[in-house]
């Protein structure tokens, strides 16, 4: 399993993962390592790891891909590994929860709840999304700029970036652009902390959250969308 995570990821942004080498040793060379074992286009890492080791470099890894709710580890006295289930459920809870409260927008009135700690739906323009993302952290609203052509990505943030005064002056709060340069991805974002959604105490503010400002998110961006 820890092999198909390292490759999954690799899959995901190789360029991460390769230069985060004080997380993880990744190299062209096999002789490098022990025991080599190859993730994907000739590039190799150690597979001769102890399980303790191999679920911390896991964590690392996901802290690095902003992907530390995606995947719950537990690794009991006898080193053997399972994945929690019950986040997933958490999180289809919750989706349930805030689609059915969500007001002033249409933007995710045909989305279904999911397992997934996100939600996407279309912006207009092919790659572009706005997304709910929810986590242990934070709750987000985000402008995802993924097309298939990392260029393409760059040139429409910088496009938005070039009305960033406008944009949050209609959003009324200054928001987070993150180029992102290492990765295919771009976003725009904005987000509040001190929430956990495996914290049910926390989901009426999360709500508040989601139900404020997420009308306001799609009113800043919506015409300056169109021309991209």
């Amino acid at each position: 399993m820890y092999h198909q995570i390292v490759k999954a990821l690799f899959e995901r942004n190789p360029k991460l993962l390769i230069e985060n080498q004080e997380v993880i040793k990744i190299s062209k060379n096999s002789e490098d390592f022990r025991s080599p074992s190859e993730i994907s286009n000739g590039y190799y890492i150690e597979s001769n790891t102890d399980s303790r080791s191999k679920f911390n470099y896991l964590k690392k890894l996901l802290s690095i891909y902003d992907l530390e709710d995606e995947l719950s580890i537990k690794y009991q006295d006898d080193a053997t590994r399972s994945f929690s289930k019950s986040r997933h459920k958490v999180r289809n809870d919750y989706w349930k929860r805030i689609l059915n409260k969500l007001e002033g927008t249409e933007l995710f009135a045909n989305v279904k709840p999911s397992k997934d700690h996100w939600l996407s739906t279309g912006a207009g323009k092919t790659g572009i999304s706005y997304t709910m993302v929810i986590s242990r952290k934070y709750a987000r609203i985000e402008l995802t700029l993924s097309s298939s052509k990392k260029e393409n990505n760059k040139q429409y943030f910088n496009q938005l970036l070039a009305k960033k005064d406008k944009i949050e002056n209609i959003f009324g709060n200054q928001l987070e652009w993150e180029l992102l340069p290492e990765s295919k991805m771009s976003r725009i974002k904005f987000e509040i902390t001190h929430v956990n959604l495996f914290d049910e105490n926390t989901w009426d503010e999360m709500d508040k959250f989601f139900i404020e400002y997420l009308p306001k998110f799609e009113s800043a961006f919506k015409e300056y969308l169109l021309i991209l």
